[in-house]
């Protein structure tokens, strides 16, 4: 069985959090919603004429877009907006620690995250335009204690993520314990026996490929990567807020945490990786006003390297690569744009560049339940909404309606995507209610009541108002065969009803057989399957307890984390006799994805 799409992982990131299921933190969560109708409105109603007399009341535009959302004793953003390589607006709202009570300026340094990728990419052309470095090098010829997988993954496979290597924040998850440091980096890839798929023959993001680009940076530089990129891009851009968070000793006193908000309350993200390359630099929306300008006048770099970094490379079969070393091509609302987003803890920031208005944006905040892309987006159409299609509008969530529990029970069972027929999704009936269950780290699982509309129609509204739609389609018999679900109005991914007679529901005796330690030498870490009420936990250090789905005799799945997921299939093999001989875990395709990590049983349980 092989993974076909990533689809059905949407849904995690669009929920987030149901509003229907009341918390704690209802009061709060209803505020995120409405700040999200209001960028929805606002980005609706957003064609402005462009002349000085409206440029205060597009400041006062701005002002209230942010300031409905974030309080002024809470974490909150920094937004810079710049045209013709100027500076238009920068604003700082809300905290930058609300541990210490600093607030956000302009002048406040936020991780970017992936952001850093672009400026990772400049570097290593720099380097190739010095000379010091080829994009067509094997990076073995840099790296030598990496792995020999039979053919060579060079500089560019880095920069436009065709290298094959496994994603090796999803081999940190499942191993685990966290990377912090560039040596355990290099130690977990070099343990990788295998790639993810050849390299060369397709692209799939990597988290692990400008990590490894910026070791190939550093050595060829000769210094290390924080001091090279200082040196030859941050200050010849003239981004004096700027740095790279890693081994190096440095004052960073205006940086702004991350924060976590949840039912708890709000709590400050302590950064404690120093790794780099694809994470970790730290700017303004100050230095992005530079960063933006050398898009269209390129002082650092030249020409030839930011032509380079927006034409969308091709594979040798002909597709071209939605992605172009670090940066996003594509359009909003019928407009060329250059983008990038980020999401570090407690931290989301993104930033557009519009090439042919020469116009940019960016929107930098540190808690994650701001929206930084749509934030981004809706100031931009504050600024160029004339020029712009008109966007349309959040589908608003239908009437509810009062179901009987017998109707409800109808829809209740098992339901799966044709396309990934091991990504189960349970639909239960608890308590008069129906509610999707999904996988949670802290609680094992977790329930996503959905509120009926009628006619087999059921909806979910997420944290940020994003509305999700369910329709169960019945066969002349009034039993559902399938589920359509879409969010905000967009296309429906189908799902099928598993038969309740095909539904695998195995016993404790034959759960038994794979209990054990498992141990994986690519992940130097052990898996503890145990057996308990019936139940195949997986258990690892330091880690809650979880519950292994099954799928089908030998296949499981289990997800990692809260909202955003990572689903992981583990399919375990036999030899001719039966007897089960390793297990491998793969993730889906797409980002932090992982294929066939080897496990091997060390002691039965």
């Amino acid at each position: 069985m092989t993974f076909q799409s990533a689809g059905p992982a949407l849904r995690f990131a669009l929920r987030l959090d149901s509003v229907a299921r009341m918390t704690k933190c209802a009061l709060r969560l209803a505020l995120f919603a409405t700040a999200s109708a209001t960028i929805a409105a606002c980005a609706t109603n957003s064609k402005t004429t462009r002349t000085p007399a409206n440029l205060v009341a597009l400041d006062e535009r701005v002002d209230s877009l942010f300031k409905h959302l974030i309080q002024t004793d809470g974490p909150g953003c920094a937004v810079g907006i710049y045209r013709d390589g100027a500076v238009v607006l920068t604003r700082g709202y809300g905290l930058a620690n609300i541990e210490d009570g600093r607030p956000i300026t302009p002048h406040t340094a936020f991780e970017l995250g992936s952001v850093s990728k672009p400026f990772t990419a400049l570097a290593a052309l720099i380097l190739e335009q010095h000379r010091k470095l080829s994009v067509d090098d094997d990076v073995r010829r840099w790296i030598p204690e990496f792995p020999d997988y039979g053919k060579p993954i060079h500089v560019r496979d880095l920069l436009e993520h065709t290298s094959g290597l496994r994603d090796y924040q999803a081999l940190e998850t499942l191993a685990g314990r966290p990377v912090r440091t560039m040596s355990e980096f290099l130690g977990l890839m070099a343990a990788q026996r295998t790639l993810n798929f050849a390299t060369g023959q397709r692209h799939e993001y990597s988290h692990s490929d400008f990590m490894l680009l910026a070791l190939v940076v550093e050595r060829a530089a000769g210094v290390p990567f924080g001091a090279f990129l200082d040196r030859t891009v941050l200050e010849p851009i003239g981004m004096r807020d700027a740095f790279v968070s890693d081994e190096r000793a440095h004052s960073a006193r205006n940086r702004a945490l991350g924060h976590v908000v949840s039912s708890d309350g709000t709590r400050a993200q302590f950064p404690e990786s120093r790794t780099f390359g694809g994470v970790n630099l730290y700017a303004s929306v100050e230095d992005m006003a530079r960063w933006d300008r050398n898009f269209d006048d390129p002082r650092v770099g030249g020409r030839s390297a930011i032509t380079r970094m927006t034409t969308l490379p091709v594979l040798a079969n002909g597709d071209t690569i939605p992605y172009a070393y670090g940066l996003r091509l594509g359009s909003y609302r019928g407009l060329r744009i250059i983008e990038r987003g980020g999401a570090p803890d407690g931290t989301r920031v993104h930033v557009i560049h519009f090439p042919d208005q020469r116009f940019g944006v960016a929107v930098l905040c540190n808690a994650t339940h701001f929206e930084a892309n749509k934030l981004a987006e809706t100031v931009a159409g504050f600024y160029l909404g004339e020029l712009m299609r008109p966007v349309r509008p959040r589908a608003p969530a239908p009437p509810a309606v009062t179901v009987s529990s017998n109707e409800l029970a109808r829809y209740a069972g098992v339901y799966r995507p044709a396309a990934e027929p091991w990504d189960l999704w349970p639909v239960e009936l608890i308590r008069g209610e129906l509610a999707e269950r999904v996988f949670d780290d802290v609680r094992d699982d977790t329930l996503y009541v959905m509120t009926p509309a009628g006619n087999g129609r059921f909806f979910e509204i997420g944290r940020t108002g994003n509305v999700g739609i369910y329709t169960f389609e019945s066969s002349s018999a009034g039993v559902p065969h399938c589920l359509q679900v879409s969010w905000n109005g967009g296309s429906a991914d189908v799902l099928e009803r598993v038969p309740d007679s095909a539904v695998w529901r195995p016993s404790a005796a034959t759960l038994a057989e794979y209990a054990g330690v498992w141990f994986s030498e690519e992940l130097d870490a052990s898996w503890l399957l145990d057996l308990r009420d019936g139940r195949l936990f997986l258990r690892r250090i330091g880690k809650p307890d979880v519950t292994l789905w099954a799928v089908e005799p030998d296949l499981f799945i289990r997800g990692f984390g809260s909202n955003e997921i990572l689903t992981a299939q583990l399919q375990f093999h036999r030899d001719g006799t039966g007897k089960l001989t390793h297990l491998s875990v793969s993730t889906r395709p797409g980002e932090e994805s992982v294929r066939n990590v080897r496990f091997v049983r060390t002691s039965p349980r």
